[in-house]
C-alpha cells in the first residue's frame, strides 16, 4: 500500500499559464492592474466624501462597498484586457496547429502574451470564488458557452474551447485546449456538447469533441482529436467506450458497481477502527507558532509601509479633497491615481519577500537538522528525531509555495524556489499550479503543467509497519510534465523527455531522455505508437 501526502486542492476555475515567454509582456500585466483599478479608486473616494470616517454608517456599510470595489475592479480589469486582446488578435490571429516552443516562434509568444492579457481578471475571479464571475470572464475571452454548466470545480483553458448547456465538470478535472510536449505547444480547439459528465481528475485534451449525452468516467483522458459518441460512457487513459448510456441505466449495472455485499463493508469498517485506535504525537505548538511566525511576520512590515502611506498621503491628499470634475485633467490627481496600484503593488511583494525570507531562516535550521535522504522506518520507537525534522521541513514548504503561486505573480516562484535553497531550478523552467516539495531539480527550459505533482517523499507498507522514502528527483533540461502527471523519490529523468497527462514515474526510477512516457509506472511510447495515445504523431513534425 502506498500513500503519497498531498496539500489540499490548488485553486480551481478558469486557467491560463504561466507561461512568460519575455519579461517584457509584463508591462501588459501592470498596464491592466492600473488601467483597471482607476473605477474603483474613484468609488472609494466617493464614498470617502460621502459618508465620514467618524460615522458608524461608514463601518457599517464598508463591507458592501469594499465588495462593490471588488466587482467594480473586476469588470473594468476585465474590459481593458479585452481591448488589448482585441488589439493583440489583429496583429497576430490565434491559430491552431503544433507550434515550436521557442521564443522565435509567433504563435508560441502570441499565446504567452494573450495569456498575460487574461490573468488578472482571470485572478480576480478565482478569488470572489462565484461561478457567475468565472463563466462571464470566460465569456468575455471569448469561450463559447451555451446554459447553465457547473465547471468551478475543474480547469479550463480560456481560449478555443465551446461548450453546450448544462455541462458537468468534475473536482480536479481539466479541459485544455493548450498542450506542452517537450518542444512543442499545441493548440486546438475542444467541443463539449449538451448534457456531458466528465468525472474527477478527468483530462480533455485540445481537439477533442465530445457529443451529447456523454459520460468520461473518474480519471480518465481523451486522446488529442478524439471524437467520443454521444449517449456512451467513456474510461482510462486514453479512454475507450465501455458501455452505452442507456443500457447502463436499464441493466442497473451502476448499483451492482457501487454498492458492495455487506461483508466487504464490514471487513472495511474494521480496518478503519483499527487505524482511528493508532495515534501520532505531533508538537503541534512548535507548528502553530512557527507558521504564525512565517505567516503572520509577513505582515509586520508591509502593514506599517500601507499605514503610513495611507494615513500619510492617500488620505490627506486624495480622499479628504473633495471631489471635482476638473481633476479628471488634473495632473496631480493622474498621478497620485494613477501610482497608487503601483505602490500597493510594491507592498503586496514586500509582504510575499517576508513570507520567503522568514521561511528561508527557519527552513535553514530545520535543513541542518533533518536528514538529506534516506528510508525511515515510522514506528515511532524508531527515527523520530529524523522523522520530526522531515515532517517539520515539509510543514514549512507549504504556505509559502501557496502564497507565491496563487498569487498575481505566479512567476515569483521560481525565485522563491531558488531563494529557499530547497530546490534547483533551471532557466526558463515554467511552473503552473503545482503540488512541489524540496529537493526537487529542475534543468532549463522543464515545465510542470497543472495538477502535476514531483514528490520527495512517499510512504510505504501495511499500517502500523509502514516505510518512508525520502528522496530527491532530478530533472534534465526541457523535461515537460503535462497535466495530472508525478514523479516519485529518486526519479531521475533524462533530457527532451515528455510526460504525458495520468501518468506516473516508480520510486528511484531512471527515465531515459528523448522520448514521451505515459502509463503507471511510466513506459516509453514507441514511435509507432504516438499516433494511438496521443491522437497525433509528434515525430514528424
Amino acid at each position: 500500500m502506498i500513500y503519497i501526502s498531498t496539500p489540499s486542492s490548488l485553486r480551481q476555475g478558469p486557467r491560463t499559464t504561466n507561461t512568460l515567454v519575455k519579461k517584457r509582456y509584463l508591462g501588459l500585466y501592470l498596464l491592466i492592474m492600473i488601467i483597471g483599478s482607476q473605477p474603483s479608486i474613484w468609488l472609494f473616494w466617493t464614498y470617502w466624501q460621502i459618508i465620514t470616517t467618524s460615522s458608524i454608517l461608514f463601518y457599517i456599510l464598508f463591507p458592501f462597498i469594499f465588495f462593490l470595489g471588488i466587482v467594480i475592479l473586476l469588470i473594468s480589469s476585465l474590459l481593458v484586457s479585452k481591448l488589448l486582446l482585441l488589439i493583440t488578435n489583429f496583429i497576430h490571429t490565434p491559430t491552431e496547429g503544433i507550434f515550436y516552443r521557442s521564443r522565435k516562434d509567433k504563435d508560441y509568444c502570441y499565446w504567452s502574451i494573450r495569456s498575460v492579457i487574461k490573468k488578472w481578471p482571470i485572478w480576480i475571479a478565482r478569488q470572489l470564488s462565484l461561478p457567475f464571475f468565472e463563466i462571464l470572464v470566460l465569456k468575455i475571452f471569448g469561450l463559447k458557452i451555451v446554459g447553465k454548466v457547473s465547471l468551478h470545480d475543474g480547469w479550463i483553458d480560456s481560449e478555443f474551447i465551446e461548450i453546450g448547456n448544462n455541462v458537468k465538470l468534475g473536482q480536479g478535472s481539466m479541459i485544455l485546449s493548450s498542450m506542452i510536449i517537450r518542444d512543442k505547444l499545441i493548440l486546438k480547439n475542444v467541443k463539449i456538447q449538451d448534457n456531458v459528465i466528465i468525472g474527477i481528475h478527468s483530462v480533455i485534451l485540445p481537439g477533442t469533441e465530445i457529443k451529447k449525452n456523454t459520460i468520461i468516467d473518474a480519471n480518465s483522458s481523451t486522446k488529442i482529436d478524439q471524437i467520443l459518441e454521444s449517449d456512451s460512457i467513456y474510461q482510462g487513459s486514453p479512454c475507450e467506450k465501455i458501455n452505452n448510456k442507456l443500457d447502463l441505466l436499464e441493466d442497473k449495472i451502476l448499483f451492482n458497481e457501487i454498492f458492495q455485499d455487506e461483508d466487504s463493508k464490514d471487513i472495511k469498517n474494521e480496518k478503519i477502527e483499527s487505524e482511528e485506535n493508532k495515534e501520532l504525537g505531533i508538537a503541534f505548538h512548535i507548528y502553530i507558532s512557527t507558521g504564525w511566525l512565517i505567516f503572520g511576520f509577513s505582515f509586520f512590515i508591509p502593514c506599517l509601509l500601507f499605514f503610513s502611506y495611507f494615513n500619510g498621503f492617500i488620505e490627506p491628499q486624495l480622499l479628504l479633497t473633495p471631489i471635482k470634475f476638473t481633476f479628471l485633467l488634473d495632473i496631480k490627481i493622474i498621478i497620485i491615481t494613477l501610482s497608487l496600484p503601483l505602490v500597493f503593488i510594491g507592498i503586496y511583494l514586500v509582504h510575499l519577500f517576508f513570507i520567503a525570507f522568514n521561511t528561508r531562516f527557519i527552513y535553514r535550521y530545520a535543513e541542518k537538522k533533518s536528514p538529506s535522504q534516506g528510508i525511515f522506518d515510522r514506528n515511532l520507537d524508531k527515527d523520530a528525531k529524523a522523522l520530526f525534522y522531515y515532517h517539520f521541513k515539509s510543514f514549512l514548504f507549504k504556505y509559502p509555495i501557496h502564497a507565491f503561486l496563487n498569487s498575481p505573480f505566479p512567476w515569483l516562484i521560481n525565485w522563491e524556489l531558488r531563494f529557499l535553497g530547497s530546490n534547483k531550478i533551471g532557466k526558463g523552467t515554467i511552473i503552473e499550479e503545482t503540488y512541489l516539495h524540496s529537493n526537487v531539480h529542475t534543468g532549463e527550459n522543464c515545465y510542470l503543467g497543472t495538477f502535476s505533482h514531483v514528490t520527495n517523499h512517499v510512504v510505504d507498507g501495511v499500517y502500523g509497519e509502514e516505510n518512508l522514502t525520502y528522496f530527491g528527483v532530478i530533472l534534465g533540461n526541457n523535461v515537460t510534465f503535462e497535466a495530472q502527471t508525478s514523479a516519485l523519490p529518486g526519479t531521475i529523468i533524462g533530457d527532451n523527455t515528455g510526460f504525458i497527462p495520468i501518468c506516473c514515474s516508480i520510486k528511484f526510477d531512471k527515465i531515459n531522455g528523448d522520448h514521451i512516457y505515459t502509463g503507471f509506472p511510466v513506459n516509453k511510447i514507441d514511435k509507432k505508437d504516438t499516433f494511438n495515445i496521443l491522437g497525433i504523431d509528434l515525430n514528424g513534425e
